[in-house]
C-alpha cells in the first residue's frame, strides 16, 4: 500500500446463492448467521487487519431492500438507535479504521463483474484486495499475508491440496518462489478438474506442487486493465476471476501463498455446521 493511503477492498458479494436457494432467496448467503452474528460481520473484523481500509460490498440488485437495510444496521448512527432502543452497550458492528460502502453490482452475473464494479468505484490506481463474502477464515486474519508480497505482483490465498475436494476447487500448479520461502509461484490454474485429470495433475507436478485457490486475492492495476481487457472482448458469459488468474500468470508473475486456516464456505452450510462443531470460532472474536 503506497504510504500511508488506505487499503481497498472490495468485497464480492453479488452471486445469488443458487446452491442453496431454497433459503438464499429470503437473505444474502453473506449474512448467514456464524457463532450468533452475520457472516459479513466476521469478515468486516478480518478485514480490519488491513485497517486503515476502505470498504465496498457489492450486492446483487435482487437483494437491495436488505441492502437498505444493511446500510442502516451497519452504520454508526443506526447501530446507536439499536443500541438504545434495546438499552444495552455493545461494541459496533464495523471496526474502527473501516469505512464500508454498499453498492449494487451492474453488468454481466459474475464475480469478475463484482471486482471491476468495486474498482470502479474506487477509482484508484492502487492495489486492489478481493474477499469473496461466503468465505470465512476463523482465527488470525489472512489478509496481511497478501499484504506482506511483493505489490507488484498479483497474490492468491491457497490451502493445501486435497484430492477429495479438487473437483470442486481451482487446483493452482505452483514451484518454489525465489525470495519467499513461505510462498509459491503460480504457474497455471485448473478449475475443478475431474477425478481422472486430478489424478493426471498429481502425477505430473505431485502434490506438493499442487494448492488450492481460495477467496481472497490482492490485485495490481495492470491485472484489473488486464481483466478489463478481457471481459470487454469475450463474447458469451463473461470469464470467472479464477480463469483470468490462469490467464494472467502465462506472462506474469502471480504469488500463491498458503493458509492453514479453517474455512467456512456459508455457500454450503451443512459443511459449516460440520466445521463449526469440530472448530468453534475463536472466543476472541466474538462480541
Amino acid at each position: 500500500m503506497p504510504g500511508d493511503r488506505p487499503a481497498l477492498v472490495v468485497v464480492a458479494a453479488g452471486g445469488l446463492g443458487t446452491r442453496v436457494h431454497q433459503w438464499a432467496r429470503f437473505i444474502p448467503k453473506e449474512f448467514y448467521p456464524v457463532d450468533g452474528r452475520p457472516g459479513i460481520t466476521h469478515l468486516l473484523d478480518e478485514i480490519a487487519a488491513l485497517a486503515p481500509a476502505r470498504v465496498v460490498i457489492v450486492y446483487h440488485p435482487y437483494y437491495e431492500q436488505f441492502a437498505a437495510w444493511a446500510r442502516q444496521i451497519l452504520d454508526q448512527h443506526g447501530h446507536a438507535r439499536y443500541a438504545r432502543a434495546a438499552g444495552r452497550d455493545m461494541t459496533a458492528a464495523i471496526p474502527p479504521g473501516l469505512t464500508v460502502t454498499f453498492i449494487a453490482q451492474h453488468g454481466p452475473y459474475a464475480d469478475v463483474t463484482s471486482v471491476l464494479n468495486g474498482a470502479d468505484h474506487f477509482a484508484a490506481h492502487d492495489d486492489l484486495y478481493v474477499a469473496f463474502a461466503d468465505n470465512l477464515y476463523p482465527g488470525p486474519s489472512p489478509l496481511p499475508l497478501l499484504r506482506e508480497t511483493a505489490s507488484a505482483h498479483v497474490a492468491v490465498l491457497a490451502s493445501p491440496y486435497h484430492p477429495r475436494l479438487a473437483a470442486h476447487r481451482g487446483i493452482l500448479i505452483t514451484r518454489p518462489c525465489p525470495g519467499h520461502p513461505q510462498a509459491r509461484t503460480v504457474s497455471a490454474l485448473i478449475e475443478k478438474p475431474g477425478p481422472a485429470q486430478a489424478a493426471q495433475l498429481e502425477q505430473r507436478h505431485g502434490p506438493a506442487n499442487l494448492l488450492m485457490l481460495e477467496g481472497r486475492a490482492r490485485l495490481t492495476p495492470t491485472f484489473i486493465e488486464f481483466a478489463r481487457s478481457r471481459t470487454a472482448r469475450t463474447p458469451g458469459p463473461e470469464p470467472k476471476l479464477a480463469h483470468l488468474i490462469h490467464a494472467y500468470a502465462h506472462d506474469h508473475p502471480v504469488i500463491a501463498v498458503p493458509t492453514n486456516s479453517a474455512i467456512i464456505d456459508l455457500g454450503t452450510p451443512a459443511a459449516f455446521d460440520t466445521c463449526q462443531a469440530s472448530r468453534p470460532w475463536p472466543a476472541n472474536s466474538a462480541r
